[in-house]
């Protein structure tokens, strides 16, 4: 649906966009994420035609929209801050883009008033045509800016941290309905995010995006579980990134002896990545005998035996609602947050200066680079 191939874009000396190639394909559902300054907005906004590339193709629907205006792309966008014009009541807003058509291109009335209704009973906003945006809440302004792109029926919607401005209760509502609302009408969309939860839970596939180049594309799991790059492992959800030395395919650090997930990575200083809850608490008087803590569907399943876990001291208990966040600290070595549950905590008697053995379900090795 939308290609992007060796796209190049630069602000001043700075490489917004570096190299560039993406495809999205109709009916995707694709989320750009990294941090602040890491190209993907540069890159919604050259695919809708609001950034022109200094080198590469976009391609729309297999023709070269490099050249096109905005407005002849076919495109959606949703800004962050909604964008509406606050002078016109909601049905206007809608209806916008539709009106501003000339001749031909421009429905009647009477389709523009149907099409509008429509919208504001997908969006949930039925009753709500007469108001103004000030009148509304921030979900229900979003939901404006997201039926007035739709009113145009885009081929591609673009979203630039569509719910950035909302509070994290009303963000989790909205990305849950912006699932289902694609998943019913089988839109293809890319949307900007810096959240990883939120890249995670509504995208089919995510892009991680890293000083202007693309560092990982695959759907959410794979993008998880299996982490390309350093800097992927230590964006993408809570890690231990821990120095270490590494040897054929096996990692070393105060007392641990671990097998690299990702097999031999080659020799030398490195880092190892641990999950906190693929983190696995053993009682010191019983190495080997228990399992991968906070994993139950790992309940009652051993430890393998060459993983017999090392001496620890926890230093931190938190309990963040149903679940328990442990600091320990290893016998001549660095300190290692673990998820674990509360049963976990009362089984092993988890509190500050407790005696504990610490082994790993899964760890991945990277030799440091320099």
């Amino acid at each position: 649906m939308i290609e992007v191939e060796r796209v190049c874009k630069r602000f001043g000396s700075f490489p917004a966009l570096d190299d560039v190639t993406l495809a999205v394909a109709a009916g995707e559902l694709v989320a750009l994420l990294g941090p602040s300054g890491s190209g993907k907005t540069t890159l919604l906004r050259v695919m809708a035609g609001l950034e022109q590339a200094e080198s590469g193709i976009v391609r729309i629907a297999g023709i070269d929209a490099s050249g096109l205006h905005p407005r002849d792309r076919g495109v959606g966008f949703v800004f962050q801050h909604y964008a509406l014009f606050r002078h016109m009541k909601v049905a206007d807003n809608i209806a916008f883009g539709l009106k501003a058509r000339k001749g031909a291109l421009r429905p009647a009335k009477a389709d523009i008033a149907r099409r509008v209704e429509r919208l504001l009973a997908l969006m949930q906003l039925e009753g709500l045509g007469n108001r103004y945006p000030a009148q509304l809440s921030g979900g229900q302004r979003q939901r404006v800016a997201l039926a007035r792109a739709l009113a145009i029926e885009p081929r591609l919607l673009l979203l630039d941290e569509p719910f950035g401005a909302l509070d994290a209760q009303v963000r989790k509502e909205l990305r849950r309905w912006l699932r289902r609302l694609h998943d019913e009408m089988r839109l293809t969309g890319v949307f900007v995010t810096h959240d990883q939860e939120e890249a995670l839970e509504v995208a089919d596939r995510v892009v991680v995006m890293n000083r202007g180049r693309i560092e990982q594309v695959g759907s959410p799991i794979d993008i998880y579980d299996n982490p390309a790059t350093p800097f992927v492992y230590r964006f993408l959800g809570n890690v231990n990134a821990i120095p270490c030395e590494i040897r054929n395919g096996r990692a070393w650090i105060g007392g641990l002896d671990l097998a690299c997930a990702n097999g031999d990575v080659g020799s030398g200083p490195g880092t190892l990545f641990i999950r906190p809850h693929d983190v696995a608490l053993l009682p010191d008087h019983e190495p080997g005998s228990m399992v991968v803590s906070g994993l139950d569907h790992l309940e009652g399943a051993p430890l393998p035996e060459d993983e017999p876990g090392a001496p620890a001291v926890v230093r931190h208990v938190a309990v963040l609602g149903g679940g328990v966040r442990v600091e320990v600290v290893l016998d001549d070595g660095p300190a290692i947050d673990v998820e674990t549950t509360r049963e976990e905590r009362d089984r092993l008697a988890l509190e500050p200066g407790r005696k504990i053995r610490v082994a790993a379900r899964s760890a991945r090795c990277f030799i440091d680079r320099g």
